[in-house]
C-alpha cells in the first residue's frame, strides 16, 4: 500500500544559506556550474529546490523555458525555494500574504527568517533597504503579470505534489483540488480564482484590485476631461525636417487633465511587461528604474520632508510626529498617447487598448478610456499610453496598498507624439536645467545622441561624447578584468609612473576620434553615430556595455599576443623584463606592457580603437549589435561586477566573439607593432627597421598606422561564420576603405 500524501514530506533545510544561493544562481543562469560539482553548494538543498532526486537527474524542462522570461526569473526561483518546506508555505499563506499579490515578512529569531528575508530581496520581490529591517514588505505582482509563466509554476507545483506524494496522473488531473487543500494560492496571495487563471496561462494583474479597492471604476473614471493648451507659433511652420523619419509634424496643443495615480499606473505598468524583445527598431531603451528613487518618493508621498527621510524607528515613535507634512507632487506626468496602429517594440497596439479623444470644443476634449482596462483579461501587448518624464513617481505607487484619501497625478499629454519630439521634451526637461547628469540622460535617451539641434548647445552631443569618454576611460582604468586596469595614468602629470605609459587625455582624444565620434565621412562612432545616414538608429548600449566591449577587444588583443609565435612578439618576449611593470594585476602578455610596444603608446591604440570600430560599424548587422542587451540589476551589482557580467555575455555571443578574435589574431600576426626605440641603429638592418617604424610616430602616424592595418585586413582570407553566411573579413575591410577613400 502506497504511503498516505504528507506536505511534511516538503523539509529541505530552510536555514542553510544555500536556499538563498539557489536563487541567486539561477537568476545567474549557472545551474549547471553546480550540477557538474564546479562551484560548491549543498547538494540536498540543490536537488529539493530543482525537482530531482540525485544531481544526475535532467533536468525538468521549466527551468530552462523560464529563461525566455527575465522579468520573472527571479520570483519564480523565490516560489520554487519557499515551495521547498512546509513551513514556508504556512508562513506564506497564513501570516505574511495578504490575497492582493503581496504581503509582509515579519521577522523572528533563527536563521529561517533570516535566509526568508534574503531570499525576498535577492529574488527582487523586496527592495535592497529592507536587507536588514523586522517588516519586510514584499510584491510578487510581476510574476503573474505572464500567463505562460503560470503554466511553468504549475510544472513546478505538480512536481511539488509528486513529492508530497500524490501520484503524476493525481497531480495533474486533481492539480486546482489539491493545491487549494493545501493552501498553495494564498501562499502566493492569490485569491483561488486569480491562482485557477494564472496556472491555465492567463495573465492577471493586481493593480485592478487596487482600483476597485479603492473606488475607481469605469463609471467614475472612464471618461476624462482634458484642457487642450494650444501651443503652436506660426514661426514653428518652418522648422526643418518635418515629415523625415522620427519627425512627424506635432499636433499644435496637447492635453492637460488629472488622473488618480493608482489609475495611471494601471494603464502604464503594462508597457513594461514583455522587456527581453527586438530592441533593432525601437528608438529608446528601455529605462533604467531606480528602486532606490521611487523608494524615496514612497516615502515622501506617505508623511512630506523632513519625515520622509528618518529611519522607521523613528517614524513610529510620537517625538517625531511633528515632521509629518503632505507628500505633494505638483509636477505633471509627462506622458504620449498612443494613436490607433502604433507600433512599440515591433508590436501593434490592440485597437479595443486605444485611448479615444473625443473633441468637445476649441478649449476642451474627453479622453474616453478602454472599458477593458478594468477587466481582468486584460493583458494587452502594448500600453495606450507612454511615460517621457515622471516614471519614478508612477513607480513609486508599487507598494502602497495602504492608501487612504484621494491621490491625483497632474498630466501633460501629447497625442502621437514622434520619438524625436519625445526625446526634445525629454532634453529640456532634465538637460537643459541640470537636473540629471548629461552622460546619464544620453543613456536614457539615446536617439539625443545624433540630434543636429543639440550640436551648439554647451550639454549637447558633443559634451557627451567628451564626458562619455572620459568615462569609459575610467571604467578602462578601474575594471579588475581589463587590461588596462592601473595601466592608464589618470592624474595627467608628466612624471607618468612606468606602469601608466598612456595618459588619461590621449586615451580620451582616441576614442572621441572613433568609438564615440560622429557619423563623418560615411562612418560614424559605434557608441555616438547613427549606423545609416539620416536613420537615426543608434546603437542603445548604456556606458557599462560600451566599456565592457572595449574591455572585450583589449583582452582579445592580449590573447592573441599571448597564442602568436611571430618574430615581433617572441623577440619582446624574449628581453628583459627586469624593467617592466605590469600594474594592471591580471594576466598579460610581455608586448602588450612593453615600452617597446606601439600598444603600450597613443600611437598605437588609436589606431586599434579606429580599426575595431570601423570594422564593428559596417558589420554591425551581421554581428546583431543593434539587438544586442543584457539584462541586469543595476541596483544588485556594483559597476564593476556589471562590466563583467556584460563581458562575459559578449564573450558567449559566438558571432560577436569570434569576430572580435579573428581580427585581433590578424592584426598582431600581420603587422610589426615594434617601436624605432625596439631597433639598433648601429646595425644596419635593424637601423632600416627603425626608420621604417618612424613613420608611425607624429601626427601623421595615427592615419598611415590605420592606412597599412587596412590593407593588411584587406588582403586576408580569413572567414567568419555566422549560421550558414560565410563572410569574408577582407570585404568589410574594402567597404571601410571605400567609405574612407583610403
Amino acid at each position: 500500500m502506497a504511503p498516505k500524501p504528507d506536505i511534511l514530506k516538503l523539509k529541505s533545510s530552510g536555514t542553510k544559506f544555500d536556499i538563498v544561493k539557489v536563487i541567486s544562481i539561477t537568476i545567474e543562469n549557472d545551474i549547471s556550474s553546480y550540477l557538474k560539482k564546479e562551484k560548491g553548494i549543498d547538494i540536498p538543498t540543490l536537488c529539493h529546490y530543482l525537482g530531482i532526486n540525485t544531481i544526475g537527474d535532467e533536468l525538468p524542462s521549466f527551468w530552462s523555458k523560464i529563461y525566455d522570461y527575465p522579468d520573472q526569473v527571479g520570483l519564480f526561483s523565490l516560489m520554487a525555494a519557499i515551495f521547498t518546506h512546509h513551513e514556508n508555505i504556512d508562513l506564506f499563506a497564513h501570516k505574511y500574504g495578504n490575497e492582493s499579490m503581496s504581503g509582509t515578512l515579519t521577522m523572528q529569531e533563527g536563521k529561517l527568517f533570516t535566509n526568508l528575508r534574503s531570499a525576498l530581496v535577492v529574488s527582487g520581490a523586496s527592495d535592497k533597504i529592507f536587507r536588514t529591517k523586522k517588516e519586510v514588505p514584499y510584491d510578487l505582482s510581476k510574476l503573474f503579470q505572464s500567463g505562460d509563466v503560470g503554466v511553468l509554476m504549475k510544472q513546478l507545483l505538480i512536481n511539488r505534489l509528486v513529492t508530497i506524494g500524490y501520484s503524476l496522473k493525481e497531480s495533474k488531473e486533481k492539480f486546482l483540488e489539491l493545491t487549494t487543500e493545501l493552501d498553495f494560492p494564498k501562499a502566493f496571495s492569490l485569491t483561488n480564482k486569480q491562482f485557477e487563471d494564472w496556472t491555465n496561462g492567463i495573465g492577471i494583474s493586481n493593480s485592478l484590485y487596487e482600483l476597485e479597492k479603492n473606488g475607481i471604476t469605469y463609471s467614475k473614471y472612464g471618461r476624462i476631461k482634458a484642457l487642450k493648451v494650444k501651443q503652436w507659433l506660426n514661426e514653428w511652420d518652418n522648422v526643418s525636417k518635418f515629415g523625415q523619419k522620427n519627425r512627424r509634424k506635432p499636433e499644435p496643443y496637447f492635453y492637460q487633465f488629472n488622473i488618480p495615480a493608482l489609475l495611471l499606473k494601471r494603464i502604464y505598468e503594462i508597457h513594461t511587461r514583455h522587456a527581453f524583445v527586438g530592441r533593432k527598431d525601437e528608438p529608446f531603451s528601455q529605462r533604467k528604474h531606480s528602486e532606490e528613487r521611487s523608494n524615496e518618493i514612497r516615502e515622501f508621498i506617505k508623511g512630506g520632508f523632513p519625515w520622509s527621510t528618518i529611519s522607521l524607528q523613528q517614524k513610529e515613535g510620537e517625538t517625531f510626529k511633528n515632521l509629518q507634512m503632505p507628500g505633494w507632487l505638483p509636477t505633471s506626468i509627462i506622458a504620449n498617447i498612443l494613436k490607433p496602429d502604433s507600433l512599440r517594440r515591433q508590436k501593434k497596439i490592440e485597437e479595443d487598448s486605444v485611448i479615444k479623444i473625443e473633441q468637445i470644443d476649441d478649449n476642451f476634449a474627453e479622453l474616453v478610456l478602454p472599458s477593458k482596462i478594468w477587466s481582468d483579461k486584460w493583458t494587452p501587448i502594448v500600453s495606450p499610453i507612454e511615460i517621457i518624464d515622471g516614471q519614478h513617481r508612477i513607480k513609486a505607487f508599487d507598494h502602497i496598498s495602504d492608501l487612504s484619501g484621494n491621490f491625483d497625478f497632474p498630466v501633460v499629454a501629447y497625442h502621437d507624439l514622434d520619438f524625436t519630439w519625445q526625446a526634445y521634451l525629454f532634453y529640456t526637461i532634465n538637460i537643459k536645467p541640470k537636473r540629471i547628469n548629461t552622460s546619464l540622460a544620453y543613456d536614457l535617451m539615446p536617439l539625443l545622441r545624433i540630434q543636429d539641434w543639440l550640436e551648439q548647445d554647451l550639454n549637447g552631443p558633443d559634451i557627451y561624447k567628451k564626458v562619455r569618454a572620459q568615462e569609459l576611460t575610467e571604467l578602462l582604468w578601474k575594471s579588475h578584468i581589463s587590461p588596462w586596469h592601473n595601466r592608464i595614468n589618470m592624474l595627467g602629470n608628466t612624471g607618468e609612473s612606468k606602469g601608466s605609459p598612456v595618459s588619461q587625455n590621449a586615451f580620451i582624444n582616441s576614442l572621441t576620434t572613433s568609438f564615440v565620434k560622429k557619423w563623418e565621412g560615411k562612418i560614424g562612432g559605434l557608441f555616438g553615430g547613427e549606423m545609416t545616414e539620416g536613420q537615426e538608429d543608434v546603437i542603445q548600449w548604456d556606458k557599462e556595455t560600451q566599456a565592457a566591449f572595449l574591455i572585450l577587444i583589449w583582452r582579445s588583443i592580449n590573447t592573441a599576443i599571448g597564442k602568436s609565435k611571430v618574430e615581433w612578439v617572441t623577440d619582446l618576449k624574449a628581453r628583459s623584463t627586469d624593467n617592466l611593470v605590469n600594474s594592471s594585476g591580471i594576466d598579460l602578455s610581455i608586448p602588450f606592457y612593453s615600452p617597446l610596444s606601439f600598444l603600450t603608446t597613443d600611437q598605437g591604440i588609436r589606431p586599434v580603437l579606429f580599426i575595431f570600430n570601423d570594422l564593428c560599424f559596417v558589420a554591425n548587422e551581421i554581428l546583431g549589435l543593434k539587438e544586442f542587451f543584457v539584462d541586469v540589476d543595476y541596483e544588485k551589482y556594483t559597476s564593476d561586477e556589471i562590466i563583467e557580467i556584460i563581458v562575459n555575455a559578449f564573450r558567449a555571443n559566438n558571432n560577436i566573439n569570434n569576430f572580435i578574435n579573428i581580427i585581433s589574431t590578424i592584426l598582431i600576426d600581420k603587422f610589426d607593432w615594434r617601436t624605432p626605440s625596439a631597433f639598433d641603429q648601429n646595425d644596419l638592418i635593424q637601423d632600416t627597421k627603425r626608420q621604417h617604424q618612424n613613420q608611425f610616430r607624429g601626427s601623421g602616424g595615427y592615419r598611415e598606422m590605420r592606412v597599412q592595418l587596412l590593407r593588411i585586413l584587406a588582403a586576408s582570407t580569413e572567414v567568419l561564420n555566422v549560421g550558414e553566411i560565410d563572410i569574408q573579413i577582407k570585404d568589410l575591410a574594402v567597404e571601410v576603405q571605400s567609405k574612407l577613400g583610403l
